[in-house]
């Protein structure tokens, strides 16, 4: 059990060190697509999205640590902001991307940001 802490509390310190850099991916995406689009906007959307895919991969095997004193993240609410991004992205339109990811996962990749820098002091 120890040694599943451990390995939760170094996949945390990972997922600190990337937030900034998903979040900063994020805002220069939602820029792009609500103004002009860059030639390499379609990459950085990939690049966002299956970054969102390993970060759910770690959310999913630390949420037990994170949540254990109290829930911190919920995994409904993680799981809806993701729900919402597929479902624009299904629909191919940039300005339906740029409100998901604003309004939706913005805010929820903020929050998870907070709660793992609480791990990493």
């Amino acid at each position: 059990m120890e040694n599943n802490k451990k390995e939760q509390l170094e996949a945390l310190k990972v997922l600190a060190d990337f937030q900034n850099k998903m979040i900063s991916n994020a805002e220069i995406l939602i820029e792009e697509l609500t103004t002009v689009k860059k030639e390499d906007t379609n990459d950085l959307l990939k690049s966002v999205t299956d970054s969102l895919n390993w970060e759910i991969g770690v959310l999913n095997g630390t949420l037990s640590l994170i949540n254990e004193e109290s829930e911190k993240l919920s995994k409904e609410d993680i799981n809806s902001a993701v729900t919402i991004l597929a479902d624009a992205l299904r629909t191919q339109d940039d300005k339906n991307i740029a409100e998901a990811l604003e309004q939706e996962l913005l805010p929820m990749l903020k929050k998870v940001r907070d709660v793992v820098a609480e791990f990493n002091n």
